[in-house]
Formats: C-alpha cells, structure tokens, sequence
C-alpha cells in the first residue's frame, strides 16, 4: 500500500480546511446575528407569511391579447357566498382556482436574491422586465396586503418577482407565473351555471310559446302557467338538485356585442331561477353550437360571456310540462276527510266516517256499515295512485260519469273531482278544475253508482 508523503498530506489537510471554511462562511452569510435567520439572503420571500385562509381580495394583471394591447386587469373578492370576480365584469369564481393562486403566491422560494443597485451593470431592471412590469399578484387580508410583481422567466422553472417595490429583486419558482399569467383567466370562473345558493323559490322557463311557471308555497311546489294545478314536488326537488351543480360545456367567447352570431339576441328559450334573496338568475339558450349534437350556444344574463351547453344539460333544464305536474287525482289528505259525496245520473252515494268505519247512504237514505276496503281503495285511487298519462286540456263533459266532492271534519269541501270515462271498458280520467286530465287505466276499478255499492258486504 502506497504511503501518503509529507507533501500530500499537507494538501489534503489544507483542502479539507479551506471546504470547511467555505462552508462556515456560507452558513454565516445565511444568519442573523440576532434571530438565526436573515430575511435579506434567506429564500423567505414574504416578510410577513400570507395568511391563506384570511385573503379576501385577489388582483390580477396580465399582459393583453396582444403586444400593443393594454394589460389586462381581473379582481376577485370573497364574499358570504364564496368568490366573485368583480372586474371586469362580476360573475361568479371558481374558488379552487382562485385559491391555487393565492397558494402559489404564498408558497414562493428564493433561491437567488439581487440589490437593485447591484443590477445597473447587467441591463437594469429593465433587463429582468421588472422596471414597468405588466404582470403582477396583489392580495389583500383584513389588516394586511402585498403586491408581487412578475417579471422574466428564465431556466429550470424559475422567474424573477419583486415585492412591494422593495429594493431587491428575487428569483422564485414560477408557480406563480404559470397560475396568473400563463393560465386561461375563463378558467378562474365558475362554470355553473346557477352559481346561487339561496332557496330556490320560483322556477321559470320559456322555450319558443310555451312558457312554464313553478312557485314554492309553503313547503308544496305550485304550477301557474300554462295551467294553475298542483306540481309534483319530488320531480322539482330532483330539477333543483341538478340546477344546483349544473354546469356548462366549455367557454366560447366573452365577444358579448356578437350575441346574435350565437343565436342570443332572440334566444330560443330563456330560464330564470328566483331565490328567496331576491336575486334572479337568467340564462339565455340561443343556437345550435355545431353541426353534430343537439348542443346549444348559452349565456348567463349580465355576464358578457358565451358558452356551450350540451343536449343532456338541455334536457335537464327544458323536461316537458306534464313532468312537473302531480299525476294524481287529489291533494286532499285523505286522513283530513270526514265524509264524501259520489253524484251520478244513477243517484248520490254519501260514505261517512264513524271513528274506524264507514258509514254508507243511498239518496239521502239511511246510513249501513259500509265496506271498509273498498271505500279505502277508492280513496287511495284519488289520492296515491299515479297517473299513466297527463293531458293539458278542457274536461271533456260529454264523457263525465260522474262527481266526487270530499269534506272536512267541519263540513267544508275540500275538492271536487270529475270522473270521465272513454266507454263503458274504456280508460278513467281524473280533473278537479285545474284543466289537467289524469288518465287511469281501463282496469281501475272505480265504484261510483248506487248499484256499485248496494248489496256489497259489510
């Protein structure tokens, strides 16, 4: 084994000297003599750390379409509900993107930090685009603010920034940079298309003539046009759920001043969504968005933006009328019913309740225990018993066979339904004023005439 001379052991012990020395004085030049850490040649880029959760306001300016185009200027508050951006029009934001933004500010990391005087020999501020910088981050919290201006990027993911006109300059990760300038701004919005949180309270839409109209009362849902009648409250609940996380296909253009190009100067059809804060949302449907698909050109009311929306959205939103209506005979809660009257041309029939009984009379005859089940099996055909088909029109009188009027325990009537039928085996139809027909099938049976109910066991 080769020994070490007494030359060569003097270089090694020198060399180990020297990298031991480099690395104390590097160390040296990374502290503070008072805390540990100097803030002026640390990679710590904010002086004080962004408090995320507590950002409230979130402004952005990024170079324009074009070289000769001014910057483009784009705000975000947060508010009760969320973020809005409020420039350069208000509409409502995404607030997971508008969140990475204020992440990737917080989270920038120096790794190399210059003097600004010490920039004047290698081309300045100008040299790094920061001397009129056309990019900058600017967040503000209660009780605090920062403005990060974003200059050139250079190699290996990193970019110039300097903070609040400090007198450095700093090279950072471009995480930043990527989320504020290179990004598509479209993509900080909310692409729902009913960003509102409110109760929904009303629920309009017109598509070509037809114009249909639900109202909230109380905890039931109404139709008002094109018939006044009971609406089916789970198909409306199921309608509010898909509005609440609906959202459109992809952004078109924010060209507002070409609406008609899109079919939304005259749209085909237009929804409007009424909450209970008294705002109301309005979306435009104009023309079809290509030569493949059923999908429609769209635009919220108010927000200069267009976009698409595909055919099962359409669906959705534009079901037909007869979805929403309650398909049975009555709303009358049959446990509210003390008695019930049947006219025919073959006579009355009176059932009256008698605590677990019914009571039956003929003509005004006298009352007999009547048939319990089938008394219940007619009252579940008015009240439970869907029907197979809807149809918006006038009775047809010249088919009635006859009326069932049902009253209150205080001898008030609580609704009148005509009972028509298409032959003597033919299909029922149930309407109690609201113009709606209720189709039942041929097979139902409806005891209605005296003859019906005389002679059936007790």
């Amino acid at each position: 084994m080769a020994e070490v001379g007494p030359m060569n052991g003097r270089l090694v012990l020198l060399i180990w000297v020297v990298a031991v020395g480099l690395i104390f004085a590097a160390r040296g030049a990374w502290r503070s003599p008072s805390d540990g850490v100097d803030f002026a040649s640390s990679s710590v880029v904010h002086a004080t750390p962004i408090p995320v959760d507590d950002v409230d306001r979130v402004e952005i300016r990024r170079p324009g379409p074009s070289r000769d185009a001014a910057p483009i200027e784009i705000v975000f508050e947060r508010g009760r509900q969320g973020w809005r951006q409020v420039e350069p029009f208000d509409v409502a934001a995404d607030g997971f993107a508008v969140r990475r933004v204020v992440l990737a500010a917080a989270d920038l990391s120096a790794t190399r930090r210059n003097q600004v005087t010490d920039l004047k020999d290698g081309g300045g501020l100008e040299r790094v685009e920061l001397a009129d910088p056309d990019s900058n981050v600017t967040l503000s919290w209660p009780g605090g603010r920062t403005s990060i201006d974003l200059g050139a990027r250079t190699v290996a993911g990193r970019a110039w920034i300097r903070i609040d006109g400090r007198d450095e300059v700093l090279v950072v990760n471009d995480a930043l940079h990527e989320q504020a300038v290179e990004d598509d701004p479209r993509n900080w919005r909310s692409r729902r298309l009913f960003p509102g949180d409110a109760e929904i309270i009303e629920f309009r839409s017109a598509n070509g003539e037809s114009v249909t109209t639900l109202r909230r009362d109380g905890r039931r849902w109404l139709m008002t046009s094109p018939v006044e009648t009971r609406a089916d409250s789970a198909a409306i609940d199921r309608m509010i759920a898909i509005i609440g996380r609906i959202e459109h296909d992809g952004f078109v253009t924010d060209a507002a001043e070409r609406r008609a190009r899109y079919g939304l100067e005259d749209p085909a059809a237009i929804i409007d969504v009424v909450r209970d804060d008294g705002q109301v949302e309005r979306l435009l449907i104009g023309g079809p968005a290509g030569m493949v698909g059923r999908g429609r050109f769209a635009m919220i009311e108010g927000v200069p933006t267009v976009f698409r929306i595909d055919e099962a959205t359409l669906r959705g939103l534009l079901p037909a009328v007869a979805s929403f209506i309650d398909s049975t005979g009555t709303g009358v809660d049959i446990a509210d019913v003390r008695h019930l009257v049947i006219d025919t041309e073959a006579g009355r029939v009176r059932l009256d309740r008698d605590l677990d009984r019914w009571l039956l009379s003929i003509d005004d005859g006298p009352a007999v225990p009547a048939d319990r089940t089938r008394v219940e099996e007619l009252l579940s055909i008015l009240s439970s018993t869907a029907a197979t088909e809807l149809q918006i029109q006038a009775f047809p009188t010249r088919l009635q066979v006859g009326t069932i009027v049902l009253h209150a325990f205080d001898g008030r009537p609580l609704d009148a339904i005509r009972i028509a039928r298409e032959s003597a085996d033919g299909r029922w139809a149930t309407e109690n004023g609201d113009g709606v027909l209720r189709l039942l099938p041929a097979s139902t049976v409806m005891p209605l005439t005296p003859a019906a109910w005389s002679g059936t066991p007790r």
